[in-house]
């Protein structure tokens, strides 16, 4: 049986806790292609933290932290490029998309 404190140890996935940056070591299986067909973008929530899937206008897929860095507007409705998606708000790109 574990203690409190053991338990609290091992399921803990936010940012900066020893599980949180162990499990962000490896990869994760997040969404299947087919849940953004007919769609630019998909929010996603991993390990405590707010993402946004994308496609961008290539067809290729990125993921992205859901909050924009200069307005804290969401890329979930964000603007798809030829690589990668604009924030909404700023027009500013945000990210670029990487190889399929």
């Amino acid at each position: 049986m574990l203690t409190a404190i053991q338990n609290e140890l091992l399921t803990r996935v936010g940012a900066g806790t020893p599980c949180g940056e162990l499990m962000r070591r490896y990869w994760h299986p997040i969404a299947a292609v087919s849940e953004l067909e007919g769609k630019w973008t998909r929010r996603v929530r991993l390990l405590g933290e707010d993402l946004v899937l994308y496609r961008d206008k290539q067809g290729r897929m990125g993921l992205i932290t859901e909050a924009c860095p200069h307005r804290r507007a969401s890329l979930a409705l964000g603007i798809p490029t030829e690589d990668g998606i604009r924030c909404p708000i700023t027009a500013g790109s945000s990210a670029m998309a990487a190889s399929a």
